[in-house]
């Protein structure tokens, strides 16, 4: 399989600090080496921000301008974008270089991602990026950069979350967002939890939320905070939450991800080398984890 493997150096729009440091780590340890030796052809791509940092929302927007095109040019390349990022923020640029309107996401993560400034109780930008890929908040700024359309509620997954704040709670019981807690997962398996939201992401009825008839999506981009995972896999993240999933169960719920829908792009994202992991477990993890997702891929 042909991969362009995206290097996002960046936190909160900050160049190569905490997360930031995540991708030339990834590197350094053999991703790309690990992920020729299973038989891909790999390019690495290193994302700039372009412009001078002008505050963290405007460094976010450049840093996801230039990774949309990025991601642009290796779909038309027939290749796998598969981004290594500092943090969930990416997922802008991912999905505006697919193309929104008809590509869905499921987004496995600890936390939300879809706070608000209204409802966000600590401001922090990266607790949004959900919320911003489907336009409930900074709409004009993020997609009038980015160009096309922000991402229907109805084509959005949200998987593993366990650690959301109350407004978050609320912005997600008023959505269209489909939430498979972490909790279900573990109770009923990554199959039976997620299975029915893959299948209405195809084209499908939702009638709890009574809208009827969902439009289907062409393809999925698949997005992986770390902290999706127990801290006992991957402790250097810097929200760690307990009662998390294991590499298994995520190894399972994407290959499932992956025989229901193609896939358009991975990414992973949230280990900080910053955070003390003396046996270095959240990088070992991490690397098995991104050879493991691009197997799954390949093979559906």
């Amino acid at each position: 399989m042909k991969i362009t493997l995206l290097q996002v150096p960046y936190h909160l729009g900050s160049e190569r600090v905490g997360m930031g440091r995540a991708p030339a780590r990834y590197l350094e340890a053999g991703a790309d080496r690990r992920l020729r030796e299973a038989g891909h052809e790999v390019d690495i791509v290193t994302v700039e921000r372009g412009a001078p940092f002008a505050g963290e929302l405007r460094a976010i927007i450049d840093v996801n301008v230039a990774l949309s095109r990025a991601v642009r040019e290796a779909t038309d390349r027939g290749s796998l974008p598969v981004v290594a990022g500092g943090n969930c923020n990416v997922a802008l640029g991912i999905m505006a270089g697919l193309g929104a309107d008809r590509t869905g996401v499921v987004w496995f993560d600890a936390h939300g991602d879809f706070d608000t400034p209204e409802t966000t109780p600590s401001g922090f930008i990266d607790g949004m990026p959900l919320a911003m890929c489907t336009g409930l908040c900074y709409r004009d700024e993020v997609w009038g950069a980015l160009g096309g359309a922000c991402v229907p509620e109805t084509h959005a997954v949200h998987a593993g979350g366990r650690d959301l704040d109350p407004g978050e709670r609320r912005n997600f019981e008023a959505s269209q967002v489909t939430v498979v807690p972490a909790l279900q997962i573990a109770r009923e398996g990554p199959a039976e939890a997620l299975r029915p939201a893959l299948q209405r992401l195809r084209g499908g009825t939702r009638p709890t939320r009574g809208i009827g008839e969902v439009d289907g999506v062409d393809r999925v981009y698949v997005h992986v905070d770390l902290d999706v995972l127990d801290p006992a896999y991957a402790p250097a993240v810097d929200f760690a939450a307990p009662g998390g999933l294991t590499p298994s169960e995520l190894l399972e719920a994407i290959g499932l991800t992956a025989r229901h829908l193609r896939v358009g792009a991975i990414s992973l994202t949230a280990y900080d080398p910053e955070v003390p992991d003396p046996d270095e477990r959240t990088l070992r993890t991490s690397l098995d984890l991104l050879v493991r997702f691009v197997e799954l891929v390949a093979a559906a």
